[in-house]
């Protein structure tokens, strides 16, 4: 006979298997917040104490006099049926087990177990509180973090895994799991990746690089303060020790000359030389690739006025024959003979300029800019406790400022109509990065093989907007959007085992291509994905639970709170995210960006006041914080460029 416990919410009832339990609730429980709350009870297990834990994610009400047509037409009259109604409410839920612990005796610690009986009828069932979650993990207390409370309960806060994925006997996972979090704009999907990232962060031996389209990530750590969360994302990286370093297309070396005739179209020296036409435009790139290799000459070596003029003399050059090639017929020959001629004998327009920095950002200089191999390069193979974190700044405003920090050399390439990183040049890079990434993360785990060592290459790569690097469907005229979305399938098949992970952010699941999802480990869920093609890839991703997905389709728009400390942001999360989770998501409310930093005890450095966007003009520039420097070949590795 079960011992009355006053705390108890619900019973056991019937019917009830190991996989799915039928919950009578208690009449004292009748007006609690019941959905979303964690809840357990307790068993014995072949002598073992079991806790058995789960999360409610409905209640179903009924009453069988409400049910009955004779007393529906009393209903119609009175709306009610006298000492009936209310009073013959009955209460279920049923609770799909979560997470299981057991131990032999009470002075043992809590342990993972596996349910394997069903508990009998009327076994009390409690409200999970944060004194008893706190009992049942604490073995493994130091691989925890808090991203938020649980759904139905604000009191108690939900324990993640945010581990790194080097080898178990350092506290890792031991190979690489991938992650996805998304939710529609004004979700905190920003926000919770910066959560997870500063989990990520805490582990030194684990490197991090970030692909940032936005510049969202590469402002914060700039010093700018980027929405209202209140997370003090810099000042967590630096209490870290983890302060990471920013390359936007200035600090980055390009190589490569089908990335050269990219870089010199997105900057428009075409245009400045009048070329109208995808077909022209590419004649002329060719015309001009063409002229550099027989000249003897190598993309780090173009900068000057002297070289920008021979180029263009030998363009104009009838007998060479390149102006034919870009135009057929005459009119348009002569009208671009004239412009050179026009540009030739006027050094102050912006041609000059445009060329200048074109051959700036292939030039090898002093050493303080590194090609994407070099830093790829450092990234892998940088020691433990010693590992980077990288942000690939390749946002327009972001590369406009590190323009305009260069002066007035290069104004013409700052100009408003010209974005460096155009789409084709974004996915040259990236390919370059994916690619290196999977050849190196083979390579190292094979070298230290051999040699005795059994690390992996404990990698974390972040991409926001994955759709567009990794679409459901390319233009069949994209080829650059092909090859990178092949080369990113194939990475993420196949890194996990060498300890290279991917990560990504995104405003949509139906935009993302079935391969890249279907190998996501960690899934985190925020509210907009409830209608249509997206409702149907939720549904795939987390196994279609019919009480599931009506308890993520319940989530309120944070949006329509009317003030916004009082804002919520809800989650669903799927896969091994946490101790509490089994086959079945978790939901929580995310923290607000100061409670997160403190109920993880973040040391945070806050010597630096954030700055607010957006960023001063070009005349306070004195003003804004300074951009971290690149890292000088010094500070790489001696073997870098081996």
């Amino acid at each position: 006979m079960n011992t009355p416990n006053r705390n108890a919410v619900a019973t056991v009832g019937s019917p009830s298997s190991t996989t799915e339990l039928t919950l009578d609730v208690l009449d004292v429980a009748a007006d609690r917040r019941l959905v979303g709350s964690l809840v357990c009870f307790a068993l014995e297990q072949e002598g073992r104490q079991v806790c058995v834990t789960g999360q409610i994610t409905g209640i179903e009400m009924r009453n069988r006099w409400h049910e009955n047509d004779v007393m529906r037409n009393i209903i119609k009259t009175d709306g009610h049926i006298p000492f009936l109604s209310g009073r013959q409410d009955v209460r279920t839920a049923t609770l799909a087990p979560g997470a299981v612990f057991g131990r032999d005796s009470d002075d043992q610690p809590w342990s993972h177990e596996v349910l394997g009986t069903v508990p009998p009828t009327g076994t009390h069932v409690v409200r999970l509180g944060q004194e008893k979650l706190r009992e049942l993990v604490e073995a493994q207390k130091d691989d925890l973090f808090y991203v938020g409370k649980a759904y139905g309960d604000d009191s108690v806060a939900l324990p993640m895994y945010v581990k790194h994925f080097g080898s178990a006997r350092t506290g890792g996972q031991g190979e690489a799991y991938h992650s996805l979090v998304v939710g529609k704009t004004g979700s905190g999907k920003s926000t919770l990746a910066k959560f997870l990232l500063s989990g990520y962060a805490r582990h030194r031996d684990m490197a991090i690089l970030i692909v940032d389209p936005k510049g969202e990530f590469a402002d914060e750590i700039a010093g700018y303060q980027v929405g209202e969360s209140g997370l003090p994302f810099r000042g967590i990286l630096r209490g870290l020790e983890r302060p990471a370093r920013r390359y936007g297309v200035t600090q980055v070396r390009l190589e490569g000359y089908e990335l050269f005739e990219d870089v010199l179209a997105s900057l428009g020296l075409d245009r400045d030389l009048n070329i109208r036409g995808a077909e022209n435009r590419q004649e002329f790139a060719t015309a001009v690739t063409e002229i550099i290799r027989e000249s003897h000459l190598t993309l780090d070596d173009l900068r000057g006025p002297d070289r920008f003029r021979a180029i263009l003399e030998r363009i104009a050059d009838e007998e060479n024959g390149y102006v034919d090639r870009i135009y057929k017929s005459k009119e348009p020959q002569d009208a671009l003979r004239k412009e050179i001629r026009r540009i030739l004998d006027n050094p102050r327009h912006r041609a000059w300029g445009t060329w200048d920095f074109l051959g700036f950002l292939f030039e090898r200089g002093d050493g303080s800019r590194h090609t994407i191999g070099q830093i790829v390069r450092w990234i892998m193979e940088s020691e433990p406790g010693e590992r980077p974190l990288v942000v690939l700044d390749l946002s327009v405003p972001g590369n406009r400022r590190d323009l305009e920090d260069l002066g007035d050399i290069f104004q013409a390439a700052a100009d408003e109509d010209r974005d460096l990183f155009t789409d084709g040049l974004q996915k040259k890079v990236i390919y370059r990065i994916v690619s290196d990434m999977r050849r190196l993360a083979e390579t190292i785990v094979s070298e230290r093989t051999r040699s005795g060592r059994k690390d992996n290459v404990n990698t974390l790569v972040v991409f926001e907007e994955a759709h567009r690097f990794a679409p459901r469907n390319v233009p069949p005229e994209d080829e650059d959007g092909r090859k990178l979305k092949a080369k990113l399938i194939e990475a993420v098949r196949e890194t996990r085992k060498f300890g290279l992970g991917w990560f990504f952010v995104d405003q949509t699941i139906g935009g993302i291509d079935r391969e890249i999802t279907q190998q996501v480990r960690c899934a985190y869920i925020g509210y907009g994905l409830s209608m249509g093609d997206e409702l149907e890839r939720l549904r795939e991703l987390i196994g279609g639970d019919p009480r599931d997905v009506a308890l993520y389709r319940s989530f309120k728009d944070p949006a329509s709170y009317g003030k916004p400390e009082d804002k919520r942001f809800p989650w669903m999360a799927f896969g091994p995210v946490s101790p509490m989770a089994a086959n079945h998501p978790l939901f929580f409310n995310a923290f607000n960006g100061r409670d997160f930093a403190q109920v993880n005890r973040l040391p945070v450095d806050e010597r630096d006041a954030p700055l607010r966007l957006p960023w001063p003009s070009t005349t306070a520039r004195g003003r804004r914080a300074s951009l971290p420097k690149a890292v000088t070949l010094s500070e790489l590795p001696d073997n870098i460029l081996d």
